[in-house]
């Protein structure tokens, strides 16, 4: 036998070693190999039973619902004006206290009116020597001494001193500056012996018992509030809310804003409400003696409409439903649901229609 005869004897027979030595680590010989390559065991005939999926569910019930909005507000007085002077003149004397209730009318500000006195004076001595003067010529107009036309210069003279003199009464009575409206005085802006002209403020003045309290709602709601009906209203720092009536609104939408102002009026005492406060109003809206509520969770929107699975005989089925108000974590079912259902809350993804389904907790919305 030839060399190379020999030489391809031996490299076949490597090669068969080699691919027994791999046929062997790949499992394909001996016991193992018998195992791994056995066939899998046969499914029972017709197959096991179908998964059944633990979800969580709501008993539906009908309760009370009303329906509420939430919008910021300020708190404004009831009257507010800033007291000046309708004439110049200097102070001669303050007579009120900074921050301090006062009545109507009450004196708040004395102006010098030495001058406007004299001037009254003078003008009354004027009249007497004027009336005397139309006696004197009435006695003898009435003997024909002198002219009609006399007579009536010396009368006309004496209203004339009349009318001079009731207007300077006017003068001084402003001279005396009192409060228009009962109310609480703020800080006052003048001192003793200020000179005021016409507008000069000297203190503010307001009156916030009650105390009025403006919002806007957005267009959508503007049908369901009305003049005299009721809203609350919380103040930041404060526990508890407050009661209010509607008094008024605006009579136009605010086309930027597309809201409807309205203003409401509150008892106030001792002043527990400042003007300017932030107030967040509580507004009712509607209210439904038998509202079907479940969780938002619960409901799967879908085109053309809404659905949630409802818990019937171990499985879950599919209602299409309609919805109404939302709040937080509930919302209203108007239609598809009936009292004592079950409906599902959690595994919506996963649940098809008629699929087994075991309920293993309860969803709360309280």
């Amino acid at each position: 036998m030839s060399k190379s005869l020999t030489r391809w004897i031996s490299l076949i027979g490597i090669g068969i070693l080699v691919i027994v030595f791999v046929l062997y680590r790949l499992g394909y010989l001996g016991e193992k190999g018998a195992e791994a390559g056995s066939a899998p065991p046969a499914m029972p005939a017709g197959g096991g039973p179908a998964p059944v999926l633990p979800v969580e569910a709501f008993l539906v019930e009908a309760n009370l619902l009303t329906d509420k909005i939430e919008v910021s507000g300020s708190a404004i007085p009831e009257e507010e004006v800033q007291i000046t002077s309708e004439i110049a003149g200097k102070v001669a004397k303050i007579e009120f206290e900074e921050g301090k209730q006062v009545e109507k009318g009450a004196v708040l500000i004395r102006l010098n009116d030495d001058e406007w006195r004299a001037e009254r004076e003078k003008l009354v001595v004027q009249k007497r020597l004027s009336e005397k003067i139309a006696n004197r010529l009435k006695a003898l107009y009435e003997k024909e001494g002198v002219s009609l036309q006399e007579y009536e210069v010396a009368e006309a003279e004496v209203d004339r001193y009349e009318a001079e003199i009731k207007l300077l009464d006017v003068q001084l009575e402003k001279t005396v500056i009192r409060a228009p409206f009962s109310g609480v005085l703020g800080l006052r802006q003048v001192s003793e012996g200020s000179y005021l002209s016409p507008g000069t403020p000297i203190v503010p003045l307001v009156r916030i018992d009650p105390i009025h309290i403006q919002f806007s709602i957005p267009e959508k709601y503007t049908g369901d509030l009305k003049v005299g009906g009721q809203v609350s209203f919380q103040l930041a720092g404060k526990e508890g809310s407050f009661p209010a009536t509607i008094v008024a609104r605006d009579p136009k939408i605010d086309a930027n804003t597309r809201t409807l102002k309205f203003e409401a009026k509150a008892a106030n005492p001792g002043g527990r409400v400042l003007p300017g406060s932030f107030t967040l109003v509580q507004a009712q809206l509607r209210q439904f003696d038998k509202a079907l509520m479940v969780p938002t969770e619960a409901v799967v929107p879908e085109l053309g409409g809404k659905k949630l699975y409802v818990f019937r005989n171990g499985k879950a089925e599919s209602v299409p439903v309609e919805t109404g108000i939302r709040q937080d974590r509930a919302i209203q079912i108007l239609s598809g649901l009936q009292s004592g259902d079950t409906v599902i809350t959690s595994g919506i993804l996963q649940i098809q229609p008629g699929m087994p389904v075991t309920i293993s907790g309860w969803t709360s919305i309280k």
